[in-house]
């Protein structure tokens, strides 16, 4: 049996308990999300037709199953938001830190593993089961989010922050980089306490970097509109900016008006050298191209994080 084999075997005794758990988290998940596409997406949605159908002052309606559905998708969208949060607090804290705390790192590279082995084994089998686990919660979160088109009017929008992540392989791409950000905070501060804050810290301005990133990534967007029309795509994608069109072909702020008329706004706007509305943004049609622009660059972070941590360890090991 190898050497890999061997430390292979030896990450899943030492992370056991943290791979069942992981694994229990999946598989309620996994249910629930089945659950809230199905049953509970169709009483959410005779309650909705039955809103929608109702004339009278006092009507029946379902309003309970309308509530449970709203609720379930805002826990379950949360709680994979969350994911990445997780992974790094569990990463930062036993991955690497934990052992070479306690001394079974080093004792685990006398007994004929290299260090370079025992890294690779310690972030094989994370990797796997976080991709797993969060590839199957993400395909069923946008299963469910899909099933609720045209059915309730509580339909989360694809663009919102929660729901963007949740829908699509950026949240998985995260999750691996704040792997391989705990692997690597646990080498270099190899104090499980102090590694666990930092892996989290470090987590929390890297998603909000790539958050920041990923409108960028892609082409965006221009729509141009008549005043009386109003702003095209406001609140319909991800927005990057919107105002106002001038004689010249500028872009700048809308001024401020406070009229009650849109005839009286628009004659202050054209008093400025207004021609028209403007918005900059991503449409519907945008959200797999930003989702898998921005996971190769999570992808990319990630790899450059796992390559700095096996600099560090042969830095470390000589």
């Amino acid at each position: 049996m190898s050497t890999l084999s061997v430390s292979a075997r030896w990450t899943f005794r030492l992370h056991r308990w943290a791979l069942a758990v992981w694994a229990a988290l999946v598989v309620v998940g996994a249910g629930l999300l089945v659950w809230l596409a199905g049953p509970l997406m169709d009483e959410a949605a005779r309650g909705w037709q039955q809103l929608q159908a109702c004339q009278a002052s006092v009507c029946t309606i379902d309003n309970a199953a309308m509530g449970r559905y709203s609720s379930l998708y805002d826990l379950l969208t949360d709680g994979m938001f969350l994911m990445p949060f997780l992974v790094a607090a569990w990463a930062g804290a036993t991955l690497t830190a934990r052992e070479l705390e306690s001394g079974t790192g080093l004792l685990a590279w006398t007994q004929g593993v290299t260090p370079a082995r025992w890294l690779a084994s310690r972030l094989a089998l994370p990797a796997l089961a976080v991709t797993a686990g969060g590839g199957v919660l993400v395909a069923l979160h946008r299963y469910a989010w899909s099933a609720s088109e045209d059915r309730v009017d509580t339909r989360a929008g694809w663009w919102l922050l929660r729901t963007f992540y949740a829908n699509g392989p950026a949240l998985v791409a995260v999750c691996l980089a704040a792997l391989a950000l705990g692997a690597l905070t646990g080498l270099l501060v190899p104090r499980t306490l102090p590694a666990l804050g930092i892996t989290v810290g470090a987590t929390a301005l890297l998603f909000a970097a790539a958050h920041w990133l990923m409108p960028y990534l892609w082409p965006s967007v221009t729509e141009v509109s008549r005043f009386q029309d109003g702003y095209r795509g406001l609140y319909t994608g991800v927005e990057l900016s919107h105002g106002m069109t001038t004689l010249s072909g500028a872009r700048v702020p809308t001024p401020e008006c406070a009229a009650r008329s849109m005839d009286m706004c628009r004659r202050i706007y054209e008093q400025h050298g207004g021609t028209g509305f403007y918005t900059t943004f991503h449409p519907a049609s945008h959200d797999w191209p930003l989702q898998l622009t921005t996971s190769a660059v999570l992808l990319l972070v990630t790899a450059l994080l796992t390559a700095a941590s096996f600099a560090v360890l042969r830095r470390r090991t000589g």
